[in-house]
């Protein structure tokens, strides 16, 4: 049987000026009190840089999936533990590593022999977890006869052998899986047992913080974790992928009058220590600082802005490693 994953050519190559963007106004009913107005500024933004698409956004789209040394590691861990049936495949790594857009991208370019479920939210209990697979596999007409968990398993049973036999893997995807109790735990286990002599019929895919392998060390959870045979812990950017990384970023969002200087990468990485959601906020706000000052080059002046007003709310103090 051949399995197919699709691959893509990144993936194999591992003034006008707006120098008063701001209206002050005064409401009549709030006399003495000014109101900020900002007119058009994010199509002003845009039409400065020539952006097609904002390229720094928190929002994990997987056309912007960045092969930095550790998420192609990562990927590499998922699929062969997909492709190679092993059951548990566990990624983990510190908030804004990038676990969720490496999921992201995987299912966008997963081929027709995988049958894909992924649930972002894994605070279920056994049943609404079967409940789900099976809706998510097509199953359609379940009475309320059929809601006790012993014949949903069967049902699902069923259809995994039946996906088994059209040499479809059907592979679950679970997101912040941190966030998962003993209970929820135990009912993916128990769909690990789902199998033919030779072959686990269904993948699991792990995605936590690093607290799931805390969890994982409890007494009671020790089989479920001497059944994960696949892990990985994804890392942050280094330093010399910064640039790149940033380069890629510009180039996805068709941005090719923008430049980031040396000295600013550098700052970049110092601040954020190479985690990619908080270089994405750093340098949307870095490039708005540029903006206003309406330059095309960001330099570490406008870095240290961004990073002087995300510092007010603690946005990145927070999540660095």
């Amino acid at each position: 049987m051949e399995l197919t994953y699709k691959s893509s050519k990144q993936e194999n190559e591992v003034t006008q000026k707006y120098s008063d963007r701001r209206v002050i106004v005064t409401p009549p009913q709030q006399k003495g009190k000014q109101a900020l107005l900002r007119v058009d500024l994010l199509d002003s933004y845009r039409e400065f840089f020539g952006l097609k698409e904002i390229p720094f956004t928190i929002s994990p789209n997987p056309k912007f999936f960045y092969f930095s040394r550790s998420h192609a590691e990562a990927l590499n861990h998922i699929r062969y533990g997909i492709y190679e049936g092993l059951g548990f495949t566990m990624i983990t790594g510190e908030p804004g590593t990038g676990k969720t857009i490496l999921s992201r991208y995987f299912l966008s370019k997963a081929g027709d022999d995988l049958l894909i479920t992924k649930i972002s939210d894994p605070r279920f209990s056994q049943k609404e977890l079967l409940l789900a697979l099976l809706e998510n596999l097509g199953m359609s007409g379940i009475t309320q006869q059929d809601l006790s968990q012993r014949k949903l398993t069967q049902r699902l049973c069923d259809l995994l052998l039946s996906s088994y036999q059209k040499s479809k893997k059907v592979v679950l995807f679970l997101d912040e899986a941190q966030g998962m109790d003993s209970e929820s735990l135990e009912g993916i286990r128990l769909l690990s047992n789902l199998e033919t002599e030779n072959h686990k019929l269904i993948q699991i895919v792990l995605l936590g913080q690093r607290e799931l392998e805390e969890k994982l060390s409890e007494e009671n959870l020790r089989q479920f974790d001497q059944r994960i045979l696949v892990r990985y812990n994804l890392f942050p950017l280094e330093l010399d992928e910064i640039q790149p990384y940033v380069e890629h970023q510009l180039k996805i969002a068709k941005a090719p009058s923008v430049e980031f200087s040396v000295q600013a990468i550098n700052k970049i990485y110092e601040i954020t220590r190479g985690l990619p959601r908080m270089i994405n906020v750093l340098c949307e706000r870095a490039m708005m600082s540029s903006f206003i000052e309406n330059k095309k080059t960001i330099d570490v002046k406008n870095v240290l802005e961004g990073w002087d007003s995300l510092n007010g709310i603690k946005i990145l103090e927070k999540t660095r490693l």
